[in-house]
Order: structure tokens, then sequence, then C-alpha cells
């Protein structure tokens, strides 16, 4: 459009002089109208020069038709005119004018023309663009069009401002919702026919970038880039090829926050659009971060719907694409803290409902900063697929720990398909016993979200070894037991039947096992336990509590711990009716449970009673019910005062232990088991 007003206001000058023997000139025109152009208060100047015609014409203003609009002010100069031929050439020209948008603009130009063939040549230097310049060639024959632009520095928004005519509507209102700027050098080759683009060439530097969307979920500062983009079009089709790199600035896409200094990015694409039936194809997309991340991709889609995917990741770093990319995803999960290391490879296939992914792993470390799990030198394959088709998986590792106990290293073979994982035996070394898993199977439904069941053997454990990885005194014995069903659903482990465990020669029965949110940040434990026959013995030896002989019973019912610590029970312990064996209870162990029960400590050290290392009871117990922070405690039965702890029979020399204390602060009974526990035990004189 500006090309050709040119050409229109040199051809109005040349028919306005038709001088040849005139040196000079000078016409006054108030008004001037065409199809394409109105002018107010033209003056022509035409001076004759040896080397042609020298004009000079001068407007109040320049109507334009869309987009370019209304110039005010406008002074044009063209030193030399030669029309030779049918042909006009104006060299060393200069056009001043005032946009509204614009600006105060001062153009050189250079403009060749022949008009009976639609042809004319333009080139443009110095428009300005704030603090940058453009500088434009352009060629026009017969509506074919092409055009080399050179800008730098460029400002983005002044840019926007120039071109905004020629911008549809509605991206100008996108456009300006955001704040966006950047500084621009740009190279551009760009073809045409009349108004439609036909194929660009472009190259550019761009620095000082920085944009925001108004909601905050997309923002980019101090960015630096380098752009090269090819696009043809012909018809309703599109091509394209570019290739974009930005190694400085950050820059936060809800919810991935990436800092470019450290690890610059490179995004290169090509594909198709196809604009009558809106369908688009990305044959290759290509995108790696520094030298430690990749991944290549296809993508097919319509309007705004992918419909197939095809993509191949790689990663040196696994510690880099966890923080990046995978943890922003999983805030608050049991996911959400982990420290990672080692390779992967992967590959996912989709379309609508249908997905197949696949992974490879290479000496991968995973460590919960919490200690609820870690893995260490995971190798081997594994998938997911919501098909038929069967995705094996072949894993192992060297070692791993769940909640501090350690699992010695094993292998798994499992198979994936339609959402699920199953497998039929897995064998999970702990200490100097087993795991073993049969009939797992993990279920990702749409609705319900994850669950998982199994069966299980717990193979006889040392619990010497085991109790200091739970924090608990040394424990003599083994620990082994049969696991019934276990299950996983909405955040909820839960135990179909009995958890039976063999401990300190007794049976612990475990039923209404429930576990919610198990790797969350405050786990709930539901239980009712049951113990049949422990042996005092081997119990109390454990805890170096005193001796004491003989089996006990008990039951702990309605248990509730809240980030594994109690909160709520309903405790009794107490010898069962049909005991034959010896019962007897030593100095240590009387005083210990008098403590307890809130009497006074090592009182048989400073009477007759002292004399004697033990003492025959008939029968032994001790109740809790926790509840708020208090326990409600009692014993066999009540006493005159208080209730009976311990009650003498059998042969002498026997002795009663009578509690006081009724309602005792849960912290405070912890702290006398604490005091008992490490305590030297009483002085025998």
């Amino acid at each position: 459009m500006l090309a050709r007003t040119l050409v229109l206001l040199v051809l109005l000058l040349v028919a306005t002089s038709q001088l040849h023997a005139i040196e000079q000139a000078a016409i006054q025109i108030g008004s001037w109208s065409s199809e394409q152009v109105d002018i107010t208060d033209l003056q022509v100047e035409v001076n004759l020069q040896s080397t042609g015609l020298a004009l000079t014409a001068t407007a109040k203003q320049l109507q334009l038709t869309a987009p370019v609009g209304l110039l005010k002010n406008v002074r044009l100069r063209c030193e030399t005119l030669r029309w030779l031929s049918g042909q006009i050439d104006c060299q060393s020209g200069q056009l001043d004018f005032t946009h509204a948008i614009w600006g105060n603009q001062k153009i050189a130009f250079n403009i060749k023309s022949r008009a009976e063939e639609e042809n004319y040549q333009l080139t443009l230097t110095g428009i300005q663009l704030d603090q940058g310049s453009m500088d434009v060639q352009a060629d026009y024959q017969q509506g074919q069009w092409q055009a080399q632009v050179a800008g730098e520095n460029v400002a983005l928004k002044s840019l926007v401002k120039f071109i905004g005519p020629y911008v549809n509507e509605k991206q100008l209102e996108l456009l300006s919702q955001w704040n966006i700027n950047a500084l621009m050098d740009i190279d551009a080759e760009l073809t045409g026919n009349q108004t439609r683009l036909a194929s660009a060439n472009v190259s550019g530097k761009l620095r000082d970038v920085m944009f925001a969307d108004p909601s905050g979920s997309y923002a980019g500062e101090a960015l630096a880039a380098q752009i090269q983009l090819a696009l043809q079009i012909e018809n309703d089709r599109s091509s394209w090829q570019q290739t974009l790199t930005i190694d400085k600035g950050q820059t936060y896409f809800e919810p991935i926050f990436l800092d470019l200094a450290e690890h610059s990015v490179t995004l290169s694409s090509e594909g198709q659009f196809n604009n009558a039936n809106k369908t688009w194809q990305i044959n290759d997309v290509e995108f790696s971060q520094s030298t430690s991340i990749s991944a290549n991709a296809e993508l097919n889609g319509k309007a705004t719907q992918l419909t197939h995917l095809q993509m191949d990741l790689r990663s040196t770093d696994l510690a880099q694409l966890y923080k990046d990319w995978l943890q922003p995803f999983i805030p608050g999960s049991s996911l959400s803290h982990l420290q990672t290391s080692g390779e992967l490879t992967a590959s996912l296939q989709w379309q609508p409902e249908q997905y197949l992914f696949q992974m490879n792993l290479q000496s991968v470390t995973i460590v919960d900063d919490a200690g609820r799990f870690a893995i260490d030198n995971l190798e081997g394959e594994l998938g997911w697929t919501n098909q038929e088709s069967v995705i094996p998986i072949d894993l192992r590792w060297n070692s791993a720990s769940i909640l501090s106990l350690p699992l010695g290293g094993s292998t798994l073979q499992a198979e994936a398909s339609q959402n699920q994982i199953q497998f039929s035996n897995l064998s999970l070394p702990i200490l100097d016993g087993a795991l073993s898993l049969n009939d797992f199977q993990l279920s990702l439904d749409e609705e319900q979200g994850r669950s998982w069941q199994f069966e299980g053997l717990l193979s006889p454990i040392s619990m010497d070894q085991l109790s200091p990885l739970l924090g608990w005194p040394t424990l003599q014995g083994k620990l082994s037991g049969m696991i019934p069903k276990v299950s996983y659903a909405d955040e909820e482990i839960t135990v179909d039947g009995a958890l039976l465990l063999k401990l300190f020669d007794g049976t612990t029965v475990i039923r209404d096992l429930r576990l919610q949110q198990p790797f969350g940040s405050l786990p709930q434990l539901y239980a009712n336990i049951d113990i049949n026959r422990l042996d005092l013995q081997t119990l109390t030896n454990t805890f170096d509590f005193g001796n004491i002989s003989g089996k006990l019973d008990g039951r702990i019912h309605n248990l509730r711990l809240s980030n594994w610590q109690p909160v709520q029970f309903d405790a009794l312990f107490e010898t069962p009716e049909e005991d034959p064996g010896r019962r007897r209870i030593s100095q240590r162990a009387v005083n210990n449970l008098s403590q307890i029960g809130g009497g006074p400590a090592a009182i048989l050290s400073r009477g007759f009673m002292g004399l004697f290392e033990d003492f025959s009871y008939s029968k032994i117990g001790l109740s809790c019910r926790l509840m708020n922070s208090v326990c409600q405690m009692g014993g066999i039965e009540p006493a005159e005062q208080g209730y009976y702890i311990v009650k003498g029979g059998g042969l002498p020399p026997w002795i009663n232990v009578i509690g006081y204390n009724r309602e005792v602060d849960w912290p405070e009974l912890i702290a006398r088991l604490k005091a008992v526990s490490q305590s030297d035990g009483p002085v025998i004189q």
C-alpha cells in the first residue's frame, strides 16, 4: 500500500509538470482524490536539473485506505526523477509524515515503477520503531510480491503497533491482555500474492524478553533466544519448519519453572496445517534441555483436539528430569520430595481412549526425603497400557527400604495390560527372613483411582535385628506370620481377615487393620489386636524389666495411631485362666509395676521382704483405656484402695502389688515406662 501510494504521488508530480523548457514551476492544489488516496492542501514544486527532475510535494493530510489510514504533515522529496520508456525512477527520495500509531517518520526511499506492467520496486530505509529501526526492500509485479525486511533493536511492543493494522482484531485483543516485550534483531524474506502471504523465511535474535499473562500462569523474565522459521502457504495448506533456542533468563509455565541460564532449551518442529478441514500434522518435534534430556515426537490433530501422539524420551540425568518436569505436577503427594539419580528412556503411543507407555531404567536410585521408602540401582523394563496387548515387566534392584525396614536385592517379573499390573510371586528379603507377595494386582481406574491387592507370607525374621530398626528395645525370638488379603483403594490399606504373627513364643492376631494415607503427612492406623499366651520370661528379659515367669493374654482393641503415635485404645493384659506353669515375679519387676501403678518405688528393699529375690503370684494384670491423652487404668480386680496389679498366691513368699492412680496423663505414663526401662533396679539390703 505504501509503495503504490508513493508511486501515485510521483506520477501526480510528473503529470502536473509536463515541463521540458521550464526550469522551475510551483503548483498548489486544494485537494485531490482517487479510489486509493485523498490529499488535502497539496503543494508541488518542480525543478529541472541536468540529471532530471527534482520534485517536492507537501500535503497537510494524506488519507489512504485501510489499514494505513491517515498521514499528516506529509513531505515527499525526490532528488532525481527520471521518466523513460514508461518507467519512472525516483532516487534519493525522502518521505516525512506523522502517523497516529507510527509517530514521526523520516524514511529514505528509492522507487522504480512501470505502472502499465504493474511492476514496482521499492526500498525504504530508516523506518523508526521507538529506539529501533527497520529497512524494507520490495518488488511487486502483477500481484506477485517479495520483500526483504531487516530490523535492529526493534521493541516487540513497537512492532505490534506497526503491524497492528494488518492483524486480526481478536489476535490483537489477546495480545493486549498480556504484558509482553522484547528487543529483536530480525531478518526476513517474504513472498506473496496481493494481500496473501505465500512464504516467509525469518531469522532473529531476541533479548530482554519478558512476558506475563493476566492470571500469572505464564511468565518469563530476562530471556534471550534465537529463532529460525521457514513458512510455506499454498491455497489452504501451510507448512513450516522452526527452531527456537533459549539460553538465558527464567520462565514459568504453570506448574513448570525453568532456569534457562543453567540448562538451555532448544525446540524445533516441522509440520503442516490444512485450513479447509482444520487438520494439522507435526511430523517431527525435537526438544532438548542442555545435553541431559531430549525428546522427539509426532502429533496429529484436528482444530484444538489431539488425535495421535508418538513420543520418545531420553534422560541421562534423572535428577534434573524429576526436578524440572515431574515434581511440579505432584505437589503434596508421597512422590513430591525425592532424591533421584540414574538414566532412562521412555516411549509413549497415544490416541483417543488408547495408550501404551514403556520405560527402560538404568542405575536408577530413588530416596524419599521423609525416609518412607527407597530403592537402589533399579534396572530393567516396565510399562503400562489400557489395551489388551501384554507388556512384559522385568525389574531388578540391589536393595530397598520401606519405613526404615531394609529390603535386600530382588527381581520382579510381571505383566501389564488393560490398566493393570499382575504377578504371581515376589520375594523381598528382610534381614534374615523374607516377605513373599502372592497374587499381586495393581489397577488404575479413571473413576476409582489407584488400587492394589496381594496375599503374603512373612518368613521368620530375627527380632534382635529388627527391633533397633523400629526404634524398639532389643527383642529376642523370631517374627513370622501369614498375611491374608491386603488391599489398597481411596488412600486406605485394609487387611481382610486376621494377620497372624508369632512373637515371644505366643501368638498375636491382628484384625480389622486399616491404614489411611500411608504415605501422607498424617497417616492413621486402626486395628484390633489379640495376644495369646505370650511367655513372660522372654518378654521381661527382652525389656530388662525384671523377671516374671508365666504366660500372658491380652487385647488392644479400638486401637488408633495418628502419625504412628497412639491416640486411642482399650488395652488389657492378664494371666490366662488356665496356665499350669510356674508363676514367679522378681523384686525389680514388683517395683517397676508399682511405679507404673503410681505406688512407691523400691519399697521392698526397706523391709523383711527385701530378703527374697522373687515371689509367687496367682494372677497378674493391667489395663489402660486411652482417650483424649488420658489413660483410665485398672488391674485384675478392685482393692481396698486402688486395684490389684499382682495378686499373690501359690507357695510363699508371695506378694500383692496395688496400683493407686486411676487416671494418668498419657505422656506421664510414657515417662514412667521410660524411667522403668532405664532404671538400674532396686537395691537389696
